[in-house]
This record gives C-alpha cells, structure tokens and sequence, in this order.
C-alpha cells in the first residue's frame, strides 16, 4: 500500500508538472509572438510560474520541465535569443523554489540566491547579449559613466551589476511566497518564510545569516582582497566582473549582520535604543571614511560576539518564537 500510494503520489506529481510545462510553452509562444514577452513576462512571470511548479512538483520534475520546455519554445519559435532568456528566467524561478522548500535562514537563501543570479545573469549577458538584444550590463555602463566622484565610475558600475541579481531575486522569492500562498502550496518551512516578510517591520533587526554563511563571505572576502593586494591580473571579463559582484555582495550581507547584531547587543545590554541608534550612525560616518577598517571591526566584533553568547543563535531563536507564535494563532 505504500509503495502504490508512493508511485500515485509520483504520477500526480510528475503529470501536474506536464500539464504546467503545456500552459507554460503555451502563453510563452503567444506572448513572444505578440510581442508581449519581452516585457514583464520573461523578466518576472516565467521565473515565478517556475518557482511555483517546483513548490508544487518537486526540484526533479520541475527540471525536467524546463528541459522539455525550452527545447519546445526553442523548436518552435526558432529564436535562439527567446530561448536564452526563457533559459535565464526558468533557472532563476528553479533555485528560488529549491531554496523556499529547504529549512534554511531567510537571510542564507537571499546570499545563495544572490550569489547564483549573479553567475547566470553575468553570463548570459556577457555571452548571448547580442541574440537576447539587451544588455544590463551595457545599460549600467552608461549609468555608471555619469558619475564622477573621486573615481568611484568602476565602483558604482559593479555595485549596480551585484545589486540588479539580488534584487530580482528578492522580488522573484518574495511573490512566489505571496502566489504559493494564495495556491495553498506551502508547506510548514515556506510558510514560517512567507511569515517573516509579512512580519518584516518587527522581525527584521533579528534576522542574520547563519554562522555558516557568514564565515564563507568573510572567507571569500579575504580571498578577494588577498588578490588584489597581489595584484593578480584577471583578463577573462565573465570571471572578472562576477568575481568582484560577488565580492560586493559578501560586503554587504557582513555589513548588515554586523551592524544588526552589535545594536541588538547594545540593546540587550544597556536596555538603550538610543545607543544602537547612535552606533549604528557612527558606523555609517566611519564606512564613507574608513571602509576598510571600518569592515573588519565589523566582523571582528561580530565573531566576538558569537563566540561569546552565540548572538546569531539568540536571534535565530526570538525569530523561531515570534513565528511559530503566529503559526499558533
């Protein structure tokens, strides 16, 4: 009986999943034909159609969707560009559905998804701009040329190229969460993350990535910077912009779990929230004139502070609480 209700529950998965791909290689071969799909549809409504399907099927059968989808739309349409983008699009919506299914930090999805945005977003750009007819990249050239400030151009154009992946997977993990909801798809470890958004206001001081992920950006962080004081030459383009990107995201995610945990620490402490206020001033004034110092204090303090009372377990813990409180309700 088992074993049956094992292979039922597989056929059901893996015919949903079919029946998805049809719909999917349907309204894509429309809204292209149309002109339609150049806009918000391959952008936005392809990944989240296959963060759903992946929330719904399972990672194997959503792959083997993709698959068989892009070869379809590719067959059928006969444009190479279409498909590269579609390609791009059903990738981003995959990994945003793995990493919603799995009992992960909220903060650790976003670094992961990040950091695997930036590897297929650069690529793409960089090797199938010309067939797709768009190029962020270029686009965020131009942006970055009319800033003049202390030769901060090269800064800014990296800045920009690390922060368009992150952002459209935060939007891409944010809405399947809301859409999944709405389809009563979700299972015990998406809702608790679908929670945490609704509840962002009072839940966000606490949120941190885990010490396992925060230690891997600080790893990859001195790895960076070791090259560079080096001066180790990187010529290939695709290695060298993702390479720095994704430098300046580990940046940014140790500089906000940093800055979280000391003014909870402070907090905590001194019972004071006008002292976290003020630190945490201070070290917007101390990053704009020492960034580099500034940052390994940073993370200086921060490893204190988890060696010493284990803060991102405390935080960790207050964010469990205030959930499964509401879960409860």
């Amino acid at each position: 009986m088992i074993y049956g209700g094992s292979v039922l529950n597989t056929t059901k998965k893996l015919t949903e999943a079919a029946l998805l791909s049809s719909l999917f290689i349907v309204v894509t071969i429309i809204s292209v034909s149309t002109g339609f799909g150049y806009a918000i549809y391959l952008d936005f409504i392809v990944p989240i159609f296959f963060c759903i399907i992946c929330l719904k099927c399972d990672l194997k059968y959503t792959i083997l969707s993709g698959i068989t989808s892009l070869l379809i739309i590719s067959l059928v349409l006969g444009n190479l560009g279409t498909a590269i983008w579609a390609t791009q699009s059903v990738l981003l919506g995959i990994m945003c559905g793995y990493l919603i299914n799995k009992p992960t930090m909220v903060m650790d999805d976003l670094v992961y998804g990040s950091v695997f945005g930036v590897i297929v977003m650069v690529f793409i750009d960089i090797y199938a701009s010309t067939l797709i007819g768009y190029s962020f990249m270029k686009e965020f050239q131009g942006y970055s040329k009319w800033i003049y400030f202390n030769g901060y151009t090269n800064f800014i154009y990296y800045l920009m190229i690390a922060l368009f992946p992150f952002g459209m997977v935060f939007c891409i993990y944010l809405l399947s969460l809301i859409l999944g909801n709405k389809l009563h798809i979700l299972d015990s470890n998406s809702l608790k993350k679908l929670l945490i958004f609704k509840n962002f206001r009072t839940l966000n001081q606490f949120l941190c990535c885990s010490k396992k992920v925060f230690y891997i950006c600080v790893s990859y962080l001195t790895i960076f910077e070791v090259v560079k004081l080096l001066n180790v030459k990187v010529d290939f383009v695709y290695l060298k912009t993702v390479f720095i990107s994704i430098a300046y995201l580990c940046v940014y995610f140790i500089i906000r779990d940093s800055c979280m945990s000391l003014q909870n620490f402070i907090i905590a402490k001194f019972r004071k929230l006008l002292y976290a206020r003020i630190s945490f001033l201070i070290i917007i004034l101390l990053l704009f004139f020492m960034f580099d110092v500034t940052v390994i204090s940073l993370i200086i303090i921060n490893a204190f502070l988890n060696k010493k009372i284990n803060i991102r377990l405390s935080q960790n813990n207050i964010v469990n609480k205030q959930i499964n409180l509401l879960i409860e309700k």
